[in-house]
C-alpha cells in the first residue's frame, strides 16, 4: 500500500479583531497547528489612490504560532496604478506590515502572503508589485493565493513570481447566480479546473473552505450574502418555509445575524460537508500526488469549527 505523506495543517484568520478564543485554541493545539495566516489589512482604490482598509486590531499577542501576514489587494488597484505608484504601494505596505507585526508576535517574520484575484489585464502590474515586494523581503518568502481559474488558464493569466502559492480550492461559481449548485465548492466543477495542475510550476499548498453563508433574494431579484448562516439555523417553521433542500421562504419580517429580512424573501444556505472536503482532498491528491504538503482551512472561527470535529479535520 502506498504511504500518504503527512499534511501540515494551518488556518486563515480573517477577522478584523485578532483574539483566539479558548475553543479555537483547543483546535489549534489538537491539530498541532504551527502557522496562522492572518489578514493584516486590505488595499483598495478610493478617489484614485490605493489606501488600506479594515486594518487588523490586535487584542492579544500570539506567543505560540508562526504568524504569516496576509494582505488582500483588489484587482482594481492594479487596473488603476502605474509602475511608479506601484513602487510606492509596495513601500507603504512594507511599512504598514512592519508596524502591525510586532503587536501580534515576537517571532521573526518568515513569510508574507498576498491575496489578489488578478486577471490577464492586471497580471503585469501585479507581478511587478510582487517583484518589488521580493526585493524588500529578500531574506524571507513571498507567497500568494492562486484561484482555480488561474491554474486552468495559466497560459493567459501567467504564473506569479513568488516562492510558493496557495490554491484556493473554493468559490467555484458565482453565489449571486442563485443556482442549485453549491457556489462555495462544487467538486465536479473544481475537478475540471485542475486537470493539468501537476504541470503548474509552483510549489502549492491547498486551502479548503469550512465557512458558510446564505444568499438572500428579494422579490425584485436583488441578492446579497450573509455570512455564517447554515440550514440548521433556519429550522423555525414560524419564520421559514422549506421549499427544497437548502432553499427557504421567509414567512415574516425578522432579524438574523443583524440583517433584517422581509416576508417573501428567499434564502439559499451553503456550507461544505466533511465528505465533500475529503472528496476534494482525494481529487487534488490524484493530480498532485505528494507534491503538495500543507492544508489551510478558511477560516478559523468558533462558528465554523463547531460543525467540524478535530477528527474530521484530521481525516481530511
Amino acid at each position: 500500500m502506498a504511504c500518504q505523506q503527512h499534511k501540515d495543517i494551518a488556518f486563515y484568520y480573517w477577522e478584523t479583531n485578532y483574539r483566539i478564543t479558548p475553543f479555537e485554541q483547543r483546535y489549534l493545539d489538537s491539530l498541532d497547528v504551527q502557522k496562522l495566516y492572518v489578514r493584516f489589512f486590505d488595499v483598495m482604490i478610493q478617489n484614485g489612490n490605493a489606501v488600506p482598509v479594515g486594518t487588523l486590531q490586535v487584542q492579544e499577542k500570539n506567543i505560540q504560532h508562526q504568524i504569516i501576514p496576509v494582505v488582500f489587494i483588489t484587482n482594481e488597484t492594479f487596473q488603476t496604478l502605474n509602475k511608479k505608484e506601484i513602487e510606492k504601494l509596495a513601500e507603504n505596505i512594507r511599512r504598514k506590515i512592519a508596524l502591525i507585526y510586532p503587536t501580534i508576535t515576537d517571532k521573526e517574520m518568515k513569510e508574507i502572503q498576498f491575496d489578489c484575484d488578478w486577471t490577464v489585464s492586471t497580471k503585469h502590474n501585479y507581478f511587478y508589485f510582487l517583484e518589488k515586494m521580493k526585493q524588500r523581503y529578500s531574506d524571507g518568502k513571498i507567497s500568494a493565493t492562486i484561484r482555480l481559474h488561474q491554474i486552468k488558464d495559466k497560459a493567459q493569466t501567467g504564473v506569479p513570481p513568488i516562492n510558493t502559492g496557495v490554491l484556493m480550492y473554493y468559490a467555484t461559481t458565482n453565489p449571486l447566480e442563485l443556482k442549485k449548485r453549491n457556489s462555495i465548492l462544487d467538486n465536479a466543477i473544481a475537478q475540471n479546473y485542475i486537470q493539468n495542475i501537476d504541470s503548474y510550476p509552483l510549489e502549492l499548498a491547498v486551502a479548503l473552505p469550512i465557512y458558510s453563508w446564505a444568499i438572500v433574494e428579494n422579490p425584485l431579484g436583488e441578492k446579497r450574502l450573509i455570512n455564517d448562516i447554515r440550514a440548521t439555523e433556519l429550522s423555525d417553521t414560524n419564520l421559514y418555509q422549506k421549499l427544497e433542500p437548502n432553499f427557504y421562504l421567509v414567512k415574516q419580517d425578522h432579524y438574523i445575524k443583524g440583517n433584517y429580512l422581509y416576508e417573501d424573501f428567499t434564502i439559499k444556505t451553503e456550507s461544505i460537508t466533511t465528505d465533500a472536503l475529503i472528496t476534494a482532498q482525494k481529487n487534488i491528491s490524484r493530480k498532485l500526488k505528494n507534491k503538495w504538503k500543507n492544508i489551510l482551512y478558511f477560516q478559523i472561527d468558533s462558528t465554523n469549527l463547531t460543525h467540524y470535529s478535530v477528527q474530521d479535520l484530521k481525516a481530511i
